[in-house]
């Protein structure tokens, strides 16, 4: 595995495959979701590699890449190929959950030649509700730098984020505080939080101007999540002309998690197939 820390570009970690035979396959590009970062891939990134390089990386203002201004998806898309540049890759393949998706559905619709096959997780080509502003506005006001244990916060958010898998997301987004910090007590956030409430409205929406992606695509979204809705087959299908689309059943938006095995399975062969 190697690591990279540079300020022009995204952080990121590659997951090499210890498969000799398929080395020649394309590397697998994961994108996580809003409020989130590349760790929360962590296992499936691993189990993945089994037969291909995979790159999980943190969007900005997410995780350990840069904060900059602006959240646009086509900033966030040009990061990411800045990115493959930057790793001189020719070929891969690019799985998006949540707003990860969304980033991977726009550059997939301005056809880069260096995108292979697409998958999107629980989350369709479309504008959303603002499901994320009180997340956003609690994340905000959460006095971190006064409370001395991750303990402490996740009892803080509990109120306003009920769900323990999403207070694990954002608690894994704090660091402890530093001597460079004022005050250098408790905690910070890592993601830059102000930025992504500013960006927040743009994050949410999602435009296109008659684009459409031919690859191979495959959108999974949870069963119980409300995020990919039936009447949401129809925009998917004309702008992806070669998707196929599955729900799990037993899960929500994080499908990665709640049924890892199935969502490996389905990745893995979706990958695999010809």
């Amino acid at each position: 595995m190697s690591d990279t820390q540079n300020t022009e570009l995204l952080n990121y970690k590659i997951y090499q495959t210890e498969d000799s035979t398929a080395e020649n396959n394309p590397p697998l590009v994961i994108l996580h979701g809003l409020l989130g970062s590349m760790d929360n891939w962590r296992g499936q990134a691993k189990r993945l590699s089994k037969h291909r390089n995979v790159i999980t990386m943190d969007l900005r203002n997410h995780g350990n890449s840069p904060h900059v201004s602006g959240m646009s998806y086509r900033e966030m898309y040009e990061d990411v190929l800045a990115l493959i540049s930057h790793l001189n890759i020719d070929k891969f393949d690019c799985l998006g959950h949540s707003m990860g998706g969304k980033v991977a559905m726009q550059l997939a619709l301005t056809n880069p030649p260096q995108l292979n096959k697409l998958i999107i997780v629980d989350i369709a080509p479309r504008p959303y509700p603002l499901w994320h502003q009180q997340t956003i506005e609690t994340v905000m006001k959460a006095p971190v730098a006064e409370l001395n244990s991750r303990q402490a916060i996740d009892d803080y958010l509990q109120d306003s984020i009920e769900d323990a898998t999403e207070r694990g997301f954002m608690i894994k987004n704090l660091r402890r505080a530093n001597e460079h910090d004022d005050p250098p007590t408790g905690f910070r956030w890592k993601c830059n939080i102000a930025e992504i409430a500013k960006g927040y409205l743009k994050i949410a929406g999602f435009s296109t101007a008659g684009q459409t992606f031919k690859n191979k695509t495959l959108f999974m979204g949870g069963g119980d999540s409300p995020y990919i809705r039936e009447q949401d087959h129809s925009i998917i299908k004309s702008l992806f002309t070669n998707s196929n689309i599955i729900s799990i059943e037993n899960a929500g938006h994080l499908p990665h998690f709640q049924q890892a095995d199935e969502f490996f399975n389905r990745v893995d062969g979706f990958l695999r197939s010809l």
